[in-house]
């Protein structure tokens, strides 16, 4: 009896970590496919979403988490330029004496990403 017992534990061990491995497989595939999908849409979507951050002068945290934000949505063409911007402002609010520098660093970008919200964002 207490061999089957030990068997039976053994046994109810490795289907819960079975189902624990399936489940975390599953979160995982729910959490990729429902993720922010990377398009001129979502974008656009975003930035009017973040329009009174991106177009004032608000702190430089704010500014940070809107470009985190864009960031995950922002299509490969200007993906790189919102990457850059994102730094830049990462910088700054991790120390701020690098204002000047990094502001310097990011204007192209901030110029490339608005001359993009221009085109491609109708009704900004």
């Amino acid at each position: 009896m207490p061999e089957q017992r030990q068997r039976l534990t053994k046994r109810s061990v490795t289907i819960l970590i079975t189902a624990v491995i399936a489940i975390v497989f599953v979160v995982i595939a729910i959490f990729l496919l429902t993720g922010p999908k990377r398009s001129i849409a979502s974008f656009c979507t975003v930035a009017k979403e973040q329009k009174s951050i991106l177009t004032s002068d608000v702190n430089y945290e704010k500014r940070l988490e809107a470009y985190k934000k864009l960031g995950a949505v922002s299509p490969d063409d200007i993906r790189s330029d919102i990457t850059t911007i994102r730094k830049g402002y990462e910088s700054i609010v991790q120390n701020p004496s690098n204002t000047i520098s990094a502001g310097l660093g990011i204007s192209g970008a901030e110029n490339r990403r608005t001359d993009y919200v221009a085109k491609n964002c109708k009704d900004f």
